[in-house]
């Protein structure tokens, strides 16, 4: 079998050793003729680096590359000077970005033979450009564009000195764009900032949510059955399933990701980490905890079982201003939210958003419910999963208020928020990773029921704040499914429907009293 090309990043690299790849020269031909400025973001793990090493290689005119590609007879493969700026490569962590910068343009330069005379880091990059140019226009790739912003989150000071030293780099694009720049390309993850980053390049092109390339990076359906039969042949047999239901328990973990609404594409580096270690895991969450997003979430007060459903217009997908951080679009464009749905509202694209398939749910759910608690990720026994599952399974209601309440004991005080939504998120996250199928605010015509469990029977979760001056805050749970009628549109199920009332109490920080009937 080819070797698969699990974090590969280099096109000459991959092609030379022989490593699958998959055919996206069509696209990228597409994308090479839009427009003069290009962008496009797309989250971690998704092939961007591959995909601007692809391009480079392309302008360089290094047509042997492409054999038995579909661009390989459909372009004139004369080379041009390109420059590739890949910030991954630029060491900025423990100095100046700016210092960064310098050293790497004059490494850049003096790999194309360049002498530079200028002492600064924008000075050296526009004669750099102007001088490669002399002969041709150059083209420009900018791989992790934003990396020096995404790398410094949750450090204000630092962020806003980087955005500053950006501004002022991209701005040489537009002084130097017509005589000297023949194709831009930037990518990166978010587009935080891009717009006052960039906003001396105003004929800059937003390619992200053009459904032209939602399958330019990422892995349709399509390719993964045709791309790596021998794989699946291997897996069906290490599984002992048949093909359909292998493809659909693979597209349930790695499946999903959208940019349109319509096509989905699988993440690139998980789906090849499974079809090698032939194990479903969480393969690329467990690449990059996202502790700054799980912070921002607890700071907002964002209620964990919202995740679920978000809807979003394009302003909100498009904003990402450091000093007003839009949780939806970080979550989106950092890949933890996908596009679900687009609609057209009065002339206006509504996005219906969700997590993008298993893999990314669940994790992240474990890392929110985990953040709740104050424990590691890790530290979430399994035992206590299993003993929940077990006193749910049972509809031992006893036992599963005595398990929540032992769990509530164990969280810090300084953690609490006076809220019923913080206590309804902790259910919440603990019942989707059992895997139980819950419906958190369920409207009905006349109600919002807080939670609907489906298990064998259907419970009707109600929980409440308690107040000074109720008598029986638990009698109030209930009468309100009651009155509200809660249990109506359930009753054609032929299920036994149990109605569960749970009352918090701030000043205790637990479950302070339970009633049940059914």
């Amino acid at each position: 079998m080819q070797r698969l090309p699990i974090g590969e990043q280099h096109f000459g690299l991959l092609r030379e050793s022989n490593q699958i790849y998959i055919d996206k020269t069509k696209k990228i031909h597409e994308l090479m003729n839009v427009g003069r400025f290009v962008f496009l973001a797309r989250p971690r793990r998704f092939g961007k680096s591959l995909l601007t090493t692809t391009l480079q290689a392309i302008y360089q005119g290094k047509q042997e590359l492409f054999n038995g590609l579909w661009i390989e007879d459909k372009i004139d493969w004369k080379p041009s000077p390109v420059i590739l700026l890949n910030f991954n490569d630029i060491n900025y962590l423990d100095r100046p970005l700016t210092v960064a910068l310098e050293e790497y343009i004059d490494r850049l330069a003096e790999r194309s033979d360049v002498t530079l005379r200028s002492s600064d880091y924008k000075s050296k990059f526009q004669e750099f450009i102007v001088k490669l140019s002399v002969e041709k226009r150059i083209v420009l790739i900018i791989d992790e564009y934003d990396k020096p912003i995404t790398d410094f989150l949750g450090e204000d000071d630092k962020v806003k000195e980087n955005i500053r030293t950006l501004k002022s780099f991209y701005s040489v694009l537009k002084s130097t764009d017509a005589s000297h720049l023949h194709f831009t390309f930037i990518t990166g993850v978010s587009k935080y900032g891009k717009i006052s980053i960039f906003s001396d390049l105003n004929n800059l092109l937003d390619m992200t949510t053009d459904a032209r390339f939602g399958t330019l990076l990422g892995i349709t359906q399509q390719e993964l059955e045709t791309y790596f039969p021998d794989y699946l042949e291997r897996l069906a047999k290490r599984f002992d399933v048949d093909h359909e239901t292998l493809l659909k328990t693979i597209a349930h973990w790695y499946n999903g990701y959208s940019w349109d609404g319509v096509e989905s594409v699988y993440v690139p580096f998980s789906t090849l980490v499974f079809l090698e270690k032939q194990t479903f895991e969480n393969h690329w969450f467990s690449t990059g905890t996202p502790t700054f997003l799980i912070k921002l979430l607890r700071q907002n007060k964002f209620p964990a079982y919202k995740l679920e459903d978000v809807t979003a217009d394009d302003t909100l997908l498009d904003q990402m201003e450091i000093d007003d951080v839009s949780i939806e679009s970080l979550l989106f464009q950092t890949g933890y939210l996908t596009i679900k749905e687009v609609r057209s509202s009065l002339g206006y694209l509504r996005y219906k958003l969700g997590y993008p398939n298993y893999e990314v749910a669940q994790s992240f759910r474990k890392h929110l419910l985990a953040d709740y608690l104050d424990v590691g990720a890790g530290s979430i026994g399994r035992q206590l999963l299993f003993d929940f599952e077990d006193a749910l399974n049972a509809l031992d209601m006893d036992a599963f208020i005595m398990l929540l309440k032992s769990m509530f004991s164990r969280i810090p005080n300084t953690l609490f928020l006076p809220q019923e939504a913080y206590y309804h998120s902790i259910v919440y996250l603990l019942l989707e990773l059992l895997g139980f199928d819950i419906d958190p605010e369920k409207l009905t015509n006349i109600g919002r029921i807080d939670a609907v469990l489906e298990t064998d029977e259907t419970v009707i979760m109600e929980f409440k704040m308690s107040h000074v001056d109720d008598e029986d805050p638990a009698d109030v749970a209930l009468t309100q499914i009651q009155d509200k009628q809660y249990a109506l549109p359930y009753a054609t199920k032929d299920k036994r429907i149990i109605a569960l009332g749970v009352v918090f109490d701030y000043e205790s920080r637990n479950v302070v009293d339970w009633d049940v009937e059914g």
